[in-house]
């Protein structure tokens, strides 16, 4: 995270000036402020500063377009930063197809394409805790991908076919201090030749308001620090990690529901532990009882074998959590949201805690 005023008013030196483009530049913000605790009382309950998400997309010629997106946010030391969250450039070649340079979000399941960093657009405070950005403590995959993508839609008689291929830098993790690091991916400098692939494919029915779809991931972890722990040479193999799953959403009359089911096979490229299955999944039921108002109901799952070092070097909890949240939209571009979640460990060592949040999400046009 770059922690320098100098950044912040070059980019809002950027925002405001009046350089004549080819087609006209979008502006848009997201932002968020919320009062949040848990039982655990690791820390102190706390007024929360959240995400100021500013976005700008522009159509630099009839076939091509730029997205950019910027992030300020403070970190657990309170300090303010600036993450350069998305900056692609997209040509589109012909009606049903286009092909991308820069960074996204990895096309993995429905949650992680459909709600970026604006807190507004998802019903819930918190993103299912396993689908956490890649810094998130509860994080197992890279959100992010930095390469090319190649996206395309078929249309037939029952619906639309979607299609997304990504190649992109591999993902590492410093083990120095395992239990409590972060999956790293790579803006500059990949750490080795091995590539992270991704596809995903998805139908949306045109007779049912469905979309179901499928995805594979494969990203050859590498040992980013010393290796003092893992065993592993600095930017040597470390996991390889291969991810298939499925998605399904459906919403009718009010009602809504999402569910994201992963199947992880992670193998050990440093000791003995092999190669080892985990799963994570989450089902998301809402209901509009009323154009304003809307209680939502998830539940969140992650098991894994306990000898899988890739846990291990993450420190990821593993149990079952019940999330409750009420949304309450005071107008299209705003709305309060208040959250309980209860997390229940499937390890008798760790703890069951109870989150809690209100938080207060907007959008500026």
């Amino acid at each position: 995270m770059i922690s320098s005023n100098k950044y912040l008013a070059l980019f809002g030196l950027v925002l405001i000036s009046g350089i004549p483009a080819a087609q006209a530049v979008d502006f848009g913000a997201f932002g968020d402020v919320s009062y949040q605790g848990t039982t655990e009382k690791q820390t102190a309950d706390s007024f929360v500063q959240g995400q100021f998400d500013l976005y700008t997309t522009q159509k630099i010629d009839p076939q091509t377009k730029v997205f950019v997106e910027m992030v300020f946010e403070a970190d657990e030391t309170n300090h303010y930063g600036l993450d350069l969250e998305r900056l692609n450039i997209t040509r589109q070649l012909t009606p049903g197809f286009s092909v991308a340079w820069g960074r996204f979000h990895t096309p993995i399941g429905y949650w992680n394409t459909a709600y970026h960093h604006g807190a507004l657009i998802q019903d819930t405070v918190l993103r299912p805790t396993f689908l956490d950005f890649e810094d998130g403590s509860g994080a197992i995959f890279p959100t992010h991908i930095i390469g090319i993508m190649a996206d395309g839609k078929v249309s037939t008689g029952g619906g639309d076919l979607n299609y997304m291929l990504a190649v992109g830098n591999g993902s590492s993790i410093n083990t120095d201090t395992p239990g409590a690091t972060e999956i790293d991916v790579h803006n500059v400098v990949d750490t080795q030749d091995k590539k992270m692939f991704v596809g995903a494919v998805n139908y949306n029915l045109s007779s049912v308001p469905l979309r179901v779809g499928v995805f594979a991931l494969h990203d050859p972890f590498a040992e980013s620090g010393t290796g003092s722990f893992s065993g592993a040479v600095t930017n040597g193999d470390l996991i390889g990690m291969s991810v298939w799953g499925a998605d399904v959403h459906y919403v009718s009359h009010g009602f809504d529901m999402i569910a994201e089911d992963y199947n992880i096979s992670n193998k050990d490229k440093v000791g003995n532990a092999g190669t080892n299955k985990a799963s994570a999944w989450y089902v998301q039921f809402g209901y509009r009882v009323t154009d304003k108002f809307k209680p939502v109901y998830r539940y969140e799952s992650v098991d894994y074998a306990a000898k899988d070092p890739y846990f291990q070097y993450l420190g990821t909890p593993e149990g079952h959590r019940h999330v409750v949240d009420l949304r309450y939209d005071l107008d299209d571009t705003n709305a309060l949201k208040l959250e309980v979640a209860r997390f229940e460990p499937v390890n008798s060592s760790q703890k069951s805690y109870t989150f809690y949040a209100l938080q207060w999400a907007f959008m500026m046009l």
